[in-house]
């Protein structure tokens, strides 16, 4: 998402894990068939949710997050698609800020599959908007993140659950569908309605299931490693949207491929809608925000942001919110690397460089980005998941270089592609291919706020040939001491040049390196490769 300003391989850190305990273990929801019906006028949709899921304990009822201001029809015992028997349901109201649940008996002994058919109608409070698009014609489009698909059809929602998803959305004539998936078909119906049906048969998030709707333009942007991709856009803007944001899309989805792995969906859309974010990372069907497009501001760094996070948030999901860095940290870095890996170095050190100012100018240095204190999803939508989660990765990428990094960022993908995964389970893939702890490094960075902040002073001594550095960390105590790997550039007279690296690891370090000359000028982290601020660089003597 782009806002508009299971395998254990070893143990880390306990609260590198640390997950909350929403996650209903009684019950795995599998799969979602919800058929949607859109009115020609008003908000109150008709609509079947049939959810497939399995009894792993208990005798307890299917717990299913629904708004109660939504009408329930019937609840159906479901065999083979087809709804029999009514079952015996009812509500219970969630407490304030917590939804709604729908209680559904259940039968059949543990390991059982069962599937249940919800029959439901009204005007949905939220996560489906229903309304004129920027140009004044009449759209719906699901927007669900954190937690907001529960306002229109009844799930597990939760960061923590995926499942295979169909829609059928029933639509006036004229207009077209979208949603996650592969197309399977159009069916015309009598009086002026058609029927759009799109199946995922990959697991994804609930927060990604959506559809969009209206008069709509759609054009192929081409295919990547065979995968189409598609424009779709409020006609008026069709012509900007190809020639500009999405010029280089399958290149960007052709450049992540290579590096990270295949593509983890059969398609992908970008979709013109009424989100209320910049770009909204749902599972083969991004969407992007209208206006964008309407006031031609859009750009394709957006772009390349919500197509890293088919791989990162989509494929490979946090299993909870406060590990969010596992998603917004990975597209704000994946993203820009498109850039360098496409030969554009200096784009990608820009954003970086925008990425550690904008981290360092935030409101959010004194807390750490895994932060269970935060309660509220949409509080962590800031600079330490986003922008101090790309550095994080950048810092990795440097600390391992980058065949080991890569290595890893693929055998993460591989892993654990189409499930959930907390910090501790990426920071057991990298350590294995560091073949060294790295704990020290994921404990700092991800548990601890803040970030390094340097005095320097240096000076030369002829008689021992040496170049002596003494380096102090003047940042908060509260934030502790960072242990760094310190880049070093000496540069001579006649314009030879030594690069070196020195370990830091404490309030104050001297660091010694042998120079057979006095150096000209010392350069920390010339590269850029570090989240740090130096204060002071004195040359003495």
């Amino acid at each position: 998402m782009l806002i508009l300003t299971l395998v254990v391989l070893m143990q880390i850190s306990s609260p590198l894990a640390i997950v909350d305990d929403l996650i209903r273990d009684e019950q795995d929801i599998v799969h979602y068939d919800i058929a949607l019906s859109i009115p020609d006028s008003g908000t109150v949709v008709s609509a079947a949710a049939q959810v497939r899921y399995v009894v792993h304990a208990g005798s307890g009822p299917l717990v299913l997050d629904f708004d109660n201001a939504l009408a329930v029809d019937s609840v159906h015992r479901t065999e083979q698609d087809v709804a029999t028997a009514a079952v015996p349901w009812s509500w219970n109201e969630g407490p304030f800020e917590e939804p709604d649940e729908l209680l559904v008996e259940h039968w059949g002994p543990p390991r059982d599959t069962l599937a249940v058919t919800i029959y439901y109608r009204g005007a949905p409070s939220d996560g489906l908007v229903i309304g004129d698009n920027v140009h004044g014609r009449r759209t719906a489009f699901a927007d669900n993140w954190p937690e907001r698909a529960h306002h229109w059809f009844p799930c597990e929602d939760h960061p923590g659950d995926k499942a295979t998803v169909q829609f059928s959305i029933e639509v006036p004539l004229g207009w077209r569908a979208v949603a996650n998936g592969r197309l399977l078909g159009v069916d015309t119906l009598a009086a002026g309605r058609v029927v759009w049906r799109w199946r995922e048969d990959r697991p994804i998030p609930v927060h990604t299931m959506v559809v969009g709707t209206g008069v709509m333009s759609v054009a192929l942007l081409g295919h990547s490693d065979g995968v189409p991709q598609t424009a779709w856009t409020f006609p008026e803007d069709s012509a900007f949207a190809v020639q500009r944001p999405f010029r280089r899309a399958n290149e960007m989805v052709a450049v992540m491929s290579r590096v990270i792995g295949a593509f983890p969906y059969a398609k992908l859309a970008h979709v013109q809608s009424s989100t209320r974010y910049g770009g909204m990372e749902n599972s083969s069907a991004i969407f992007y925000a209208e206006r964008g497009y309407a006031n031609r501001t859009m750009g394709e760094a957006v772009v390349a942001h919500e197509i890293a996070h088919q791989w990162f948030g989509d494929a490979v999901s946090q299993g909870d919110w406060h590990h969010l860095w596992l998603s917004e940290g990975f597209a704000s870095y994946f993203g820009p690397l498109f850039y360098e890996l496409i030969g554009e170095a200096e784009t990608f050190a820009d954003i970086m460089r925008s990425h550690r100012t904008g981290y360092m100018q935030s409101s959010v240095v004194n807390r750490a980005v895994i932060d269970t204190a935060v309660d509220n999803p949409f509080e962590l939508l800031d600079a330490n998941n986003y922008q101090k989660g790309a550095w994080v990765l950048h810092m990795l990428r440097s600390e391992l270089g980058d065949s080991l990094f890569f290595a890893g960022i693929g055998e993460y993908y591989q892993l654990f592609r189409d499930s959930t995964v907390l910090t501790n389970d990426f920071a057991a893939v990298m350590s294995r291919h560091a073949n060294r702890p790295m704990d020290w490094f994921f404990e700092q960075w991800l548990l601890r706020p803040g970030y390094p902040q340097l005095e320097v002073a240096w000076s030369y001594s002829e008689a021992n040939s040496t170049v002596v550095v003494a380096v102090h960390q003047v940042q908060p105590r509260s934030w502790e001491a960072f242990r760094l790997r310190l880049p070093v550039l000496l540069q001579f007279a006649g314009g030879v040049e030594e690069r070196v690296a020195a370990d830091v690891s404490g309030w104050a370090d001297t660091l010694r390196m042998r120079a057979a000359e006095r150096p000209t000028r010392l350069i920390l982290d010339p590269e850029g490769t570090l989240l740090m601020s130096v204060s002071r660089l004195d040359q003495r003597g």
